[in-house]
């Protein structure tokens, strides 16, 4: 071969190698459907896109990172902000995104997105085949038809609409820039009554007597005064009203337990409560020790606590389980603002 020729197959072969695609992370395999298992919640960065959804599959304790990518080939969106899963679909909730994917929670595969809304954060299902969505910006709650998944109709509410609760017929809707809990008649999809409250109701749940039970307080109030109400639904009046007083308060994400008897939430620290105790807790049970707790939920199946810190809100959050009395069982890996934990068992 003359040197011409050498030339010739080195600046080809120089060339070839330049024009190689860029190497790509492999998608990783996910399981065709699952015994059950834990979605993790990334809520992500504001703006940025990268909300994901990662999920612990019980049956063989193995953690998928981003399982609504890997499956559909595209993101999940800007901020995810709540899931919720009715009749084996989940139903992710996108707050900036405006949007809520609707995924099969056994296969994690596409189902519909249901579009259109402004910010959307939780997710009601109603004693009909319909949801409620309560939204940050619109003042409105809006109806989605769940054979369709279409909006049919939206609920004029003031504010920002936030955790609901269905119970007999009645959605009670917390509006956190008000001094009222809104009822909602699911038949008729009407506002009907309320329930007064100290300001911002944003957490409610409700007890094994049927009772309600509502965080109340808003960091960025003037008072900055935090509450939590024991109310009872028959009467729509409230049995105990207790002001939280521990130092720094920022209380958020009120739970409770499979029985119904002792609720948890976040003040800095996981505080716990039975719910016929006469006073509240003066003294975390997980205490903080330097984290940021922002992700929180209860596992009623194996009666753990789950609960992220999510540092500086840019790193990766760390995620513990704690069982109910407090001690450590496991500190995994979580995503970027690892926000709220959904136990799935099929």
């Amino acid at each position: 071969m003359n040197k011409y020729c050498l030339y010739i197959l080195v600046v080809c072969f120089a060339l070839t190698a330049c024009d190689k695609p860029p190497q790509t992370k492999a998608i990783q395999a996910l399981p065709d459907s699952t015994l059950g298992g834990v979605f993790i919640v990334n809520e992500g960065n504001y703006t940025q896109s990268n909300a994901t959804l990662g999920f612990i599959d019980y049956s063989t304790n193995k953690t998928y990172d981003n399982v609504f990518e890997s499956k559909n080939n595209r993101k999940l969106g800007d901020v995810f902000q709540s899931m919720t899963v009715i009749n084996d679909n989940a139903y992710l909730v996108i707050n900036n995104s405006g949007k809520v994917e609707v995924i099969n929670a056994k296969t994690f595969q596409s189902v519909n997105t249901i579009k259109g809304l402004r910010s959307p954060r939780y997710i009601c299902k109603t004693s009909y085949n319909k949801i409620y969505v309560s939204d940050l910006y619109a003042n409105k709650i809006s109806v989605v038809d769940l054979s369709t998944y279409e909006t049919t109709k939206t609920i004029d509410l003031f504010g920002w609409s936030e955790e609901m609760l269905s119970y007999k017929g009645k959605t009670y809707v917390t509006n956190v820039k008000t001094n009222h809990i809104s009822i909602i008649d699911e038949l008729t999809d009407q506002i009907t009554d309320s329930i007064a409250t100290p300001f911002a109701p944003k957490s409610i749940v409700q007890d094994s007597a049927h009772n309600l039970w509502v965080l109340c307080g808003d960091v960025n109030a003037t008072d900055k005064k935090h509450f939590i109400l024991q109310v009872d639904i028959n009467t729509q009046s409230i049995i105990h009203q207790w002001q939280i007083t521990t130092p720094q308060t920022a209380a958020s994400k009120l739970h409770i337990n499979k029985a119904g008897n002792t609720l948890f939430w976040i003040d800095e620290g996981i505080f716990k409560m039975g719910i016929y105790e006469q006073q509240l807790p003066t003294q975390a049970f997980i205490e903080k020790a330097g984290r940021l707790f922002y992700g929180f939920n209860i596992d009623n199946k194996r009666n753990q606590i789950w609960v992220s810190d999510v540092k500086d809100f840019n790193t990766t959050s760390d995620i513990y389980r704690y069982d109910f009395n407090g001690s450590l069982v496991e500190k995994l890996n979580g995503g970027k603002i690892t926000s709220d934990f959904y136990f799935y068992a099929n």
